[in-house]
């Protein structure tokens, strides 16, 4: 393997993750004016209904199939330029057929089905799903390819027209006291929603029209994909699944305005989540074009790496603690909820970031699928158990940042026992620095929390990486 494909001197991969990065901040801004202007706006009933809605756009992956994931493990790494043009045009309408079956047979129940606001959130669901899937279907042979600028172009029009749309309505509602409900806002999210679809489908044209492969002839990939994909996009919604099942079963359990306070605090979570989801877009090509020792070396570290980053990134819970009860006091319950699920953060974004796709380039898509299969069900189990304990929705949110730790270590146990990973100084360091943050947030003073925290966990940090500093030192002089 050629020394450039490695992570020590690999400066295309940090390009690529900062190209993305560019458009993540685009995306932070307009989460931001979303999250905070938006609850302003509509109030916290409707906003339980809007974030109901949000809730179940994190299903509609799955009626795709395993088509996409297929795709993009198929032609993970490869150049965009030695695509097939023919057999891309047939994939790119087929696809578009199977998703507009399934988008209309989605309507017809919908009509018959579900009444009032449900009526109206799975209408627009239905619209999404058609929509929102073909940009996923173009995003995953982006990706696949690392033409990472088509993704950091659609995120920054996205941002843009979200934001425009926020502070309009929030214009509107302040200075002509006009009231808006979150279907206001729904309609016009599923506007920019196909508008960035019909982008793709011009961005990629190349592989949409003209003359394609014969029907017979390609029609038999279409199952080849489903049954590569299929484990992948299982392992993908298990993983939704298990970092969202708190909330489902909020959703369900209590009333709307409980929800509403419990998705807000999840809404906080998010800005960070968004700041750090430029290095898993980035990850999985480069993993698949860097050879097996360099890969196990590199474990470690890029677990490290990102405990190291989250980990700051905790400081932020401080200064929006402040905001939050000065701007939306009809939120500040959420702080309780975000309090407890703001480390588990660590635990999330080293098991998507770098296990997940650790696991996708060693082709252990089935391994990982029953692992977040088993850790599914315990966090169904857990969250069914605290719930009739004790009543509470802050009881559910602990339960599921215990069953993310169980995740974890469970999904960690493959490299240690394969391949001898290191794996305690990050377990210790992960462990250490989220007892220290609840210890912390007990001061009820956020400036004096800020202070005490930052200096821990500068402290603690440099303390867990001085072998590190002090090589970086001797590499310098």
């Amino acid at each position: 393997m050629r020394k450039h494909s490695k992570f020590n001197n690999n400066r295309k991969t940090i390009n690529d993750i900062l190209k993305v990065s560019v458009s993540n901040i685009a995306i932070l801004l307009s989460g931001v004016l979303l999250g905070f202007l938006l609850p302003k706006v509509i109030g916290v009933t409707d906003y339980g209904y809007y974030k109901t809605y949000t809730l179940y756009t994190t299903y509609i992956g799955m009626f795709h199939f395993g088509i996409v994931d297929g795709i993009y493990l198929k032609y993970g790494g490869k150049d965009y330029k030695d695509l097939e043009k023919e057999k891309f045009r047939f994939y790119s309408m087929a696809f578009a057929c199977i998703e507009l079956c399934i988008a209309a047979i989605l309507v017809i129940i919908t009509l018959f089905f579900f009444k009032e606001e449900l009526k109206f959130i799975f209408i627009f669901l239905s619209i999404y799903l058609l929509f929102h899937n073909i940009t996923s279907y173009y995003q995953g042979i982006s990706q696949a390819t690392s033409r990472f600028i088509e993704l950091s172009r659609r995120n920054i029009i996205q941002s843009i027209l979200v934001s425009i749309s926020v502070i309009s309505l929030w214009i509107v509602h302040e200075f002509y006291n006009i009231y808006i409900t979150y279907r206001t806002y729904t309609v016009i999210y599923t506007v920019i929603v196909i508008i960035l679809a019909f982008w793709y489908v011009f961005t990629y044209r190349e592989i949409t029209f003209g003359k394609k492969s014969e029907f017979l002839s390609q029609w038999r990939d279409i199952p080849v994909f489903i049954a590569s994909g299929v484990p992948l996009m299982v392992a993908n919604l298990c993983s939704s699944l298990i970092l969202t099942l708190d909330r489902q079963f909020v959703n369900l359990l209590f009333d709307t305005d409980t929800y509403a306070i419990y998705a807000f605090a999840y809404n906080m979570l998010s800005l960070i989540t968004t700041a750090m989801s430029a290095i898993a877009t980035v990850l999985y090509p480069k993993l698949r074009r860097t050879d097996e020792k360099t890969l196990h070396n590199s474990y470690a570290k890029l677990i490290n790496a990102v405990l190291v980053l989250v980990y700051g990134g905790l400081l932020i819970y401080f200064p929006l603690g402040i905001f939050v009860n000065w701007f939306l006091p009809k939120y500040s319950e959420s702080l309780i909820i975000f309090r407890i699920i703001f480390p588990g953060l660590a635990i999330s974004s080293a098991i998507t970031i770098v296990m997940h796709n650790y696991y996708k380039t060693l082709g252990l898509n089935f391994a990982f699928f029953i692992k977040s299969i088993i850790a599914l069900v315990v966090s169904g189990f857990a969250n069914f158990l605290v719930y009739h304990m004790f009543h509470t929705a802050a009881a559910i949110s602990i339960a599921s940042i215990i069953t993310m730790l169980f995740w974890y270590v469970m999904i960690e146990i493959y490299f240690v026992r394969k391949y001898n990973v290191k794996w305690f100084k990050n377990f210790t360091y992960l462990v250490l620095l989220m007892i220290l943050f609840y210890i912390i947030t007990i001061i009820k003073n956020y400036y004096l929390g800020f202070i005490i925290y930052a200096m821990s966990y500068i402290c603690i940090t440099l303390l867990f990486n001085m072998k590190e500093i002090q090589l970086l030192r001797k590499k310098k002089y």
